[in-house]
């Protein structure tokens, strides 16, 4: 292929990380804590350290895999070198629709803290809508320029959103509560596992470094170690977090609150406090909808290369060397999803929106677990040696991990993500009726695994 129409790799390690830690710390910690008050109660510090482990799973495996097949599509690379064709489309596919509706749950929540500074668009859900639309396409443009400067704009965006985090756990532990620890279990305590449904939501980017793959510099290395830390530091701010908001307001008063953390942030430092964390709240909106952005523009790349994606999709800017159809069409689909503002409240249609992104990323994950386990058994020598004898137990902890998300996410999520799901198949169809590439175990040249390429 042509140089200028090649991806360039402009992710080193620092980009890597901050691309995992700004997609996993983004609008989820401002306003899961209602939610998950208003589901849970305080219980839900247990549902965050459950995820929390399950995801340490997902992410060996995620660093495993990426390390293993270093190319652009994470997920759908790995399912259909392991169960074919049919299973790839269906992965990549799932996981595109999570993405372009996950970044419609994104916006509506950094609109619903610009309404801190704004009581005209705090009241307007139309003019919500139409700020967020203007968010949206801002960002695509930037994305569409380079993938080095959507990378600046992440790091960038991850420093600044982080540190006023940091800053409020740091002071409001030392004015913890423990009154507002009671009830435990306002709900009963089987809505921890609803609870972890939600916030299985804030812990969606950990395989972020996979999916640009071909545009990661030294991939082999970089994947992995940017993988586990940006787990790793994402978990930590949101335990840190999570232990303040309920340790200085009540249960009622977080499932009451639209932007529970500066609610939180007033109740420590006054009305400045309140003002610093709407600003944060606003950067890491913007922060993480560049990454998911990013994502989404090169999840469906290598799929259209295999012919089981539109093949338009597959396009590189000839002078940015960027994806931008998949960037354009991904951000109109996401634009469609953002009119449910229009007919929910704020907090229910990010709830729902959320649930239906969460549903439809488990497939990806579910698959990943499984491709890890029949490929680690078919192809070793792709896979750590030292660790042979650990890789069963990690993926079989992994998939009771998904399965128990799956059930946690509720019966109206998971009706609409199986419709969406079946409605994929007469793509699929239709796609291979035109022509498709390779209907086996989707192993082609540009798919060997690392070991062959050293």
């Amino acid at each position: 292929m042509d140089a200028k129409h090649t991806l360039v790799r402009g992710l080193g390690p620092v980009s890597a990380t901050a691309l995992i830690v700004g997609n996993m710390i983004g609008t989820g910690i401002y306003t899961l804590p209602a939610s998950l008050a208003l589901t849970a109660g305080p219980i839900s510090l247990v549902s965050w350290l459950l995820t929390a482990t399950g995801y340490l799973f997902l992410a060996i495996i995620y660093a495993d895999m990426g390390t293993a097949y270093p190319r652009s599509g994470g997920p759908y690379v790995y399912a259909r070198r392991a169960f074919g064709s049919f299973v790839g489309f269906e992965v990549v596919y799932s996981y595109w629709l999570s993405n372009v509706i996950g970044n419609a749950a994104i916006v509506i929540a950094t609109v619903g803290y610009m309404g801190v500074f704004n009581q005209r668009l705090a009241d307007s859900p139309a003019l919500q809508v139409l700020v967020a639309q203007g968010v949206l396409w801002a960002l695509t443009g930037i994305n569409i320029v380079g993938v080095r400067e959507g990378a600046a704009v992440q790091v960038m965006t991850t420093v600044a959103k982080t540190i006023p985090l940091l800053i409020l756990s740091g002071v409001a532990i030392w004015r913890f509560n423990p009154g507002h620890l009671t009830p435990f279990a306002p709900h009963g305590v089987n809505a921890i596992s609803s609870g972890a449904a939600l916030t299985v939501w804030a812990f969606a980017g950990v395989e972020s470094a996979t999916v640009p793959a071909e545009e990661v510099a030294a991939p082999q290395t970089t994947i992995r170690r940017s993988t586990l830390w940006g787990f790793g530091i994402a978990t930590g701010v949101y335990m840190l977090v999570s232990l303040a908001v309920i340790g200085v307001l009540p249960n009622d008063d977080i499932a009451a609150s639209v932007s529970p953390l500066a609610r939180a942030a007033a109740q420590v430092f006054g009305p400045w406090g309140e003002t610093l964390m709407a600003a944060s709240a606003l950067l890491a909106g913007r922060g993480v909808l560049n990454g998911w952005i990013l994502l989404t523009g090169r999840i469906p790349i290598s799929a259209a290369g295999d012919g089981l994606f539109p093949a338009p999709l597959a396009r590189i800017h000839a002078r940015f060397r960027t994806p931008h159809v998949s960037l354009l069409v991904s951000t109109a689909v996401t634009g469609v999803f953002l009119m449910l503002r229009l007919s929910r409240s704020l907090i229910e249609a990010f709830d729902f929106i959320i649930l239906l992104s969460v549903l439809l990323t488990l497939l990806p994950h579910l698959t990943t677990v499984v491709a890890e386990l029949r490929l680690a058994e078919r192809e070793p020598e792709s896979f750590p040696v030292r660790r042979h004898g650990l890789t069963r137990a990690i993926t079989i902890v992994g998939l009771v991990f998904v399965l128990w998300i799956v059930y946690g996410t509720g019966v109206e999520a998971i009706w609409w993500g199986s419709v969406l799901l079946v409605a994929g198949i007469p793509i699929y169809g239709w796609l291979i009726k035109t022509g498709v590439r390779d209907q086996g175990s989707g192993v082609s040249e540009d798919q060997e695994p690392s070991s062959a390429r050293h």
